[in-house]
């Protein structure tokens, strides 16, 4: 076994997953797993330097750069109550619902402490150019804080760079961005991948064909999350990947494109692996082909996911997943910029949550009774486990508790 799945090993049984991890490791023999990806050396130790040992397990494996926060002495122009500003690059999916959901829950609650007046939402439906308009009439209205999922990695640069020029923070959701002048609160989306990898390895025995469904190409959270399970696949000689479809993130953009693969290629699949909010779409496009059922990973797990695999458990089915969770990742979010517009002092450009891993024996922590597999929500980690206010105090100079 590898130093390196050695480490996942250990780090699981300390969460509670060792066995499915560890028969992953039996199932390696023949599918050796790359090392880690590397953070820049200048981002090690600002990150060793700045952060307790709790806050840097998030990062391993984590190959965007941090960076000093340029927001570590920030103070926000206009006192409270604070206005936000929301700027989405699409709302096509159950999880961003339930994202914006849960903001618009948090303002609620801090309009009735007095910390924030309002909040501005956009859409740009998956345009980039239209949501940096978009971002920049929030700059131009005097919001005091910007939350955003960004469409690009690069491409709205220029534009979070002219907020932090006005004084206005911006935090992004999951598309971690590569500007400076950016707070990115993210899930490490390499480590997702990879583990929901590793785990798929294990129940297929080291060996079948599958498909692989990304979400949309060229954004930053796809592409760290391919990239977490190509580390795994490309050195298992024995897993064949079929064809790499794009779902979009979408049920029914997957559905379609699986069945189209299907219905074009009569190889046997053993199984897939998807990156998040597409579960039933690919398992319907099975069901629909005449193919049996097999392990679809359930990676971002919306409530209909957790049914079927609850409900089919008992008939033999097996799966693992993993999750970027929207409601507790945006709560996240918001508590962040809530401690940043009060002057915490952030130290470091990047806050990012090691994510869990998702096995049967875990299953009953995130499935809930009124689950079905027509549930449209997502499914949201047991509470208080995402980031422990003891772990998000780290990444602040004068941590204190945020009024409740």
């Amino acid at each position: 076994m590898n130093r390196h799945l050695h480490s996942i090993l250990r780090t699981a049984f300390v969460a509670g997953s060792f066995s499915v991890l560890a028969n992953a490791a039996m199932a390696a023999d023949a599918c050796q797993t790359d090392q880690p990806g590397a953070l820049p050396a200048d981002s090690k130790a600002l990150l060793e330097k700045e952060l307790p040992a709790a806050a840097q397990a998030g990062f391993e494996g984590y190959g965007s750069p941090v960076v000093a926060s340029p927001f570590i002495n920030f103070k926000p122009a206009n006192g409270k109550p604070w206005t936000i500003g929301y700027s989405n690059s699409f709302s096509g999916n159950a999880w961003r619902a339930a994202a914006l959901a849960h903001l618009q829950a948090d303002v609620e609650q801090y309009k009735k402490l007095g910390l924030v007046k309002d909040l501005i939402v956009t859409d740009s439906n998956g345009d980039v150019t239209t949501q940096i308009q978009q971002m920049r009439s929030m700059i131009q209205k005097g919001v005091d804080l910007i939350i955003s999922i960004p469409g690009s990695p690069t491409a709205m640069n220029g534009v979070i760079d002219e907020a932090a020029q006005a004084g206005i923070p911006v935090i992004t959701l999951a598309a971690p961005v590569t500007t400076a002048n950016a707070i990115n609160v993210d899930t490490n989306g390499y480590l997702i991948g990879k583990t929901m990898a590793l785990g798929l390895v294990q129940l297929l025995n080291g060996k079948g064909s599958i498909l692989t469904v990304e979400g949309i190409p060229g954004t930053s959270g796809s592409e760290l999350i391919k990239a977490g399970g190509q580390a795994v696949f490309k050195n298992c000689p024995d897993i064949k990947i079929v064809a790499d479809l794009v779902g979009q993130w979408s049920e029914s953009a997957a559905q379609t494109a699986v069945l189209q693969q299907l219905s074009t290629n009569p190889a046997e699949i053993n199984g897939v692996w998807q990156q998040g909010s597409m579960f039933m779409g690919v398992t319907k496009a099975l069901e629909q082909a005449g193919r049996a059922a097999v392990p679809v990973t359930v990676g971002n797990p919306n409530q209909n996911s957790l049914a079927y695999w609850h409900d089919n458990a008992p008939k033999g089915y097996k799966t693992v997943g993993s999750s970027n969770a929207p409601g507790a990742g945006m709560d996240l979010v918001f508590q962040t910029g809530m401690r940043v517009l009060t002057g915490q002092g952030l130290k470091v450009s990047n806050v990012v949550v090691r994510p869990p891993l998702i096995t049967a024996d875990t299953l009953g922590q995130w499935y809930k009774p009124d689950f079905t597999v027509d549930s449209t929500g997502v499914g949201e980690p047991p509470a208080g486990t995402w980031m422990p206010d003891s772990v998000l105090d780290g990444y602040f100079t004068n941590p204190a508790p945020l009024p409740q």
